[in-house]
């Protein structure tokens, strides 16, 4: 009977220990069933309004999909939008609107933002406080790659300035000589410094001098000492990292300089926007150039485009949709390959989805996808804006770039480039 009693005990053992191996019932990936809480914090006002709300409903379109494809695989996840927040392109109102998604209604995931300083101050404020996975969509800071204390935590679609840096100091290049030299003007906050410290970076270490650098508050009451400076010296271009609100302002301060050009002048992915550049109008923008990343063309970004405007009649197409869309999907992705909605296992496998490793799966593919991240399966996802490949910490390790042009009211790509490191 002892032996018995034994016997059975340590059978029992052996089945525990069989259990705990595959991660218990609750988080085999096969059985899980869970609701994936996602919350919006975006640009609804402030000086990105003009992309958060159609980045909001890109985000909402990609719940929709991911649901309808767990339905169509049997899957017993659901992901449910909980909330979106106005964080007013300032980092306060966004620590403000991260809070009451996470505290109030209990989002595991946080998709934001686009401001490289809100997405800082929601990281280390409530994100990271909180053992919350945050997907910032736009955010291009390389302050977030080595943030202190966000153990896998916090991830980005958009590349961060390093290579951004790198891609306009080969626009400039091509465009102005490798040896030129170059007025760098920034608004004072992360997105500017970062980008103007990158650039400058590349820039010397390609041949080419820095004159001036200017950087200015965006709140100030008058441009024109600031445009003075920047316009000065006789450069040979001009490398100015801003906003549409902000550039409303110094525009117009440095064409009364009468020494500054916007045919000289290269800018980013924040000022690629047809409507804002023709509502500053002609004397600060034509002829005004820029780099920003971009979903890869062809047939996957096209049908991600009228996918989006099927979606949503009327809305705003900006071409930034895709990385809001990615990140639900990726974060989806990944608490089904845990078969969890917690956020310390969903973390783990981010990576594991974003390939370069595993059978490929695009977009419009997603019931496949997730039966592969049921089976436990490594995915590399293709999607609207293109594969991640993140790296350990959480940077996607290829882009796309364009340089766009401004020329008589209309905004066209002049050509596309590729930039990327190694995994």
């Amino acid at each position: 009977m002892a032996r018995g009693n034994r016997l059975v005990r340590v059978l029992a053992v052996v089945s525990a220990l069989a259990v705990a191996a595959c991660g218990g019932a609750s988080s085999s990936p096969g059985t899980a069933k869970f609701t994936l809480k996602v919350g919006m914090v975006l640009p609804f006002t402030g000086d990105l309004a003009t992309y958060g709300p159609s980045l909001d409903k890109s985000a909402r379109m990609a719940v929709t999909m991911v649901n309808d494809a767990l339905k169509k695989d049997g899957i017993d996840v659901t992901a449910q939008v909980v909330g979106s927040e106005d964080d007013q392109t300032t980092p306060a109102a966004g620590v403000e609107a991260a809070t009451k998604v996470v505290k109030t209604e209990g989002a595991q995931v946080v998709v934001g933002s686009m401001s490289s300083g809100v997405t800082l101050a929601i990281a280390q404020s409530v994100a990271i406080p909180n053992n919350v996975l945050l997907v910032t969509p736009t955010s291009s800071d390389p302050a977030l790659t080595t943030l202190k204390g966000k153990n896998q935590l916090v991830w980005r679609i958009y590349p961060s300035d390093l290579l951004q840096g790198a891609a306009l100091a080969q626009a400039m290049g091509d465009t102005f000589g490798k040896n030129a030299t170059i007025n760098v003007g920034a608004r004072n906050d992360a997105f500017g410094t970062a980008l103007a410290q990158e650039f400058e970076r590349a820039w010397r270490a390609g041949g080419g001098k820095i004159g001036q650098e200017v950087i200015y508050n965006t709140n100030q009451a008058s441009f024109d000492a600031d445009a003075l400076k920047l316009a000065s010296g006789n450069p040979t271009a001009w490398v100015i990292a801003d906003f549409p609100p902000t550039f409303a302002k110094m525009g117009p301060a440095l064409v009364r300089t009468g020494q500054w050009a916007p045919a000289k002048t290269l800018m980013t992915e924040a000022m690629d926007n047809n409507d804002a550049l023709n509502q500053i109008g002609a004397p600060a923008t034509d002829g005004l150039r820029g780099t920003a990343g971009s979903a890869p063309a062809g047939a996957s970004a096209d049908a991600f485009e009228a996918a989006f405007k099927a979606a949503n009649p009327g809305a705003k197409f900006t071409s930034f949709e895709g990385t809001s869309f990615d990140a639900v999907v990726l974060a989806s992705l990944a608490a089904v390959k845990a078969g969890s909605a917690d956020p310390s296992k969903i973390k783990l496998q981010m990576r594991a989805v974003s390939g370069p490793s595993g059978d490929k799966f695009g977009w419009q593919q997603l019931p496949d996808a997730f039966k592969a991240a049921q089976q436990g399966k490594s995915i590399n996802y293709q999607g609207a804006w293109g594969q991640m490949a993140f790296d350990k910490n959480g940077d996607p390790t290829a882009a796309t770039y364009v340089l766009w042009q401004h020329q008589a009211g209309q905004t066209t790509n002049l050509k596309t480039f590729p930039f990327g490191r190694p995994r």
